[in-house]
C-alpha cells in the first residue's frame, strides 16, 4: 500500500488549536474590559458572570467552527442564503410592528423573531440545498488538491455496511469518497423488480447516508463520471489512478486489476482476516459443537469470529460444551478452518448448567 503525503491542512492543525484556545482567551478578555466600560462601578460577582459568558460564547463559535469542516462548500453556501432571507423578513415584519408597544416587548419579539425565523429559513434552506446546482460556477468549486489520496468507497463496501463501523473507529485516515456513479449504481439496484438486488440497493443508499451523518470521519460524494468508461469498475480504476486514491472494495475481481494497475487497494475481507483470533496448533479451547461435519463422526463448531471449528470424533457429542485440542489450520480463500481433537475427559460440563 501506497505510503499516504502529509497535507498541509494536517501539517497545520496543532497551529489551529493554539489559534482556537487564543481566540477563547481574546474573547474572555474583551468582554471583561466591556463589561468594566460600560459599568466601572461593577461588582466583582457580576464581572465574572459576564466573563463565564463572554467564555461560553467563545466556546460556542469554536464548536460552530470545528462543525463547518464536515460541510460542504455548497451547504455553507445554500444554508448561509437562508440565514439571511429568514433575517430578512424578520426585518421586514418588525417594521410592521406598532409604535406603542413598551420597549421590553420590543426588544424581545424582535429577538424572538430574529432567532425563529433566522433558524427556519437557514434548516429549511439546508433541507433542500441538493437541489441546488452550481456545478456550472466555480465559485464553489472543489479544491482537487484535497482528493489526493483519498479512499474510494465501491458498490459492494457500501452493501456490506461494516464500513461504517471501520471509519467511526479511525481505521480509515483522511478523505473518504464516494462517486456519483456508484451512488447512481446503488440507486439502479434500489429500484430493481428483484427482491434481493432492491434490500442491497437500499442498504447501500443507507449506508451512504450514515457515513455522510458521521461526525469521526469526512465523507464526500463527488460529482464526477468517466462517460468513456464502461462499468463502475473501470470509472472506480479511472478515478483512483486520477487522484492517487485507494480503492476500499470487497470485489475480489477489482482487488486483482487494481494490483495489476499498480494502484493502492484496501480490501475489507482482508482487513476482517487479519484482525481474527489467533489459534496455534497445540492451543486448548472450550466450543460448542453445533452440528455435524461432512467426514463420518465428525463434529462442527465456531469461534465467536466465525472461524469454522472441525472436531474428529465430536458428532456423538453433538450440542455438548468440549474442549479440544488444535492440531492444524488450513486457510483458504474462502476463509480459515482449524481441525482440532477431542481432549479426555472430552465432555466438560456447562457452568451455566452446573
Amino acid at each position: 500500500m501506497k505510503a499516504k503525503k502529509q497535507t498541509g491542512a494536517e501539517n497545520g492543525v496543532p497551529f489551529l488549536r493554539v489559534v482556537r484556545l487564543l481566540f477563547i482567551i481574546l474573547t474572555t478578555f474583551l468582554v471583561h474590559k466591556w463589561a468594566q466600560t460600560i459599568n466601572p462601578h461593577i461588582q466583582q460577582e457580576d464581572l465574572i458572570y459576564y466573563s463565564l459568558c463572554g467564555m461560553l460564547v467563545a466556546f460556542v463559535l469554536v464548536f460552530i467552527e470545528s462543525c463547518i469542516r464536515y460541510a460542504f462548500p455548497q451547504e455553507l453556501f445554500v444554508g448561509l442564503f437562508g440565514l439571511i432571507c429568514g433575517l430578512s423578513t424578520s426585518a421586514l415584519i418588525q417594521l410592521a410592528l406598532p409604535e406603542s408597544l413598551p420597549q421590553e416587548t420590543k426588544i424581545v419579539t424582535r429577538l424572538g423573531l430574529h432567532l425563529f425565523l433566522g433558524y427556519f429559513g437557514m434548516v429549511i434552506a439546508l433541507r433542500y440545498a441538493h437541489r441546488f446546482d452550481f456545478s456550472a460556477t466555480k465559485l464553489l468549486a472543489r479544491s482537487e488538491d484535497r482528493l489526493y489520496g483519498c479512499k474510494i468507497l465501491d458498490t459492494s463496501v457500501l452493501i456490506d455496511g461494516r464500513i461504517v463501523e471501520i471509519a467511526d473507529v479511525g481505521f480509515l485516515e483522511g478523505l473518504i469518497v464516494i462517486p456519483s456513479f456508484v451512488i447512481n449504481e446503488l440507486q439502479t439496484l434500489s429500484d430493481s423488480q428483484n427482491h434481493l438486488k432492491r434490500s442491497k440497493g437500499r442498504r447501500g443508499l443507507d449506508i451512504s447516508k450514515r457515513l455522510q451523518s458521521s461526525t469521526r470521519c469526512e465523507v464526500e460524494i463527488l460529482e464526477v463520471d468517466f462517460s468513456d468508461e464502461d462499468g463502475v469498475d473501470k470509472k472506480l480504476l479511472a478515478l483512483a489512478k486520477k487522484y492517487d486514491g485507494s480503492i476500499v472494495t470487497m470485489d475480489f475481481n477489482l482487488h486483482k486489476v487494481a494490483e495489476i494497475d499498480e494502484l493502492s487497494v484496501m480490501n475489507i475481507n482482508q482487513l476482517a482476516q487479519s484482525v481474527k483470533m489467533v489459534v496455534l496448533p497445540g492451543e486448548n479451547l472450550q466450543v460448542q459443537i453445533l452440528r455435524e461435519g461432512k467426514e463420518a463422526k465428525q463434529g462442527i463448531a465456531y469461534l465467536d469470529d466465525g472461524t469454522m471449528i472441525v472436531i474428529e470424533n465430536g458428532k456423538k457429542l453433538l450440542g455438548k460444551q468440549v474442549e479440544v485440542t488444535v492440531v492444524s489450520i488450513l486457510q483458504t480463500s474462502a476463509g480459515r478452518m482449524v481441525f482440532t481433537k477431542l481432549n479426555e475427559p472430552a465432555e466438560i460440563e456447562d457452568k451455566n448448567n452446573s
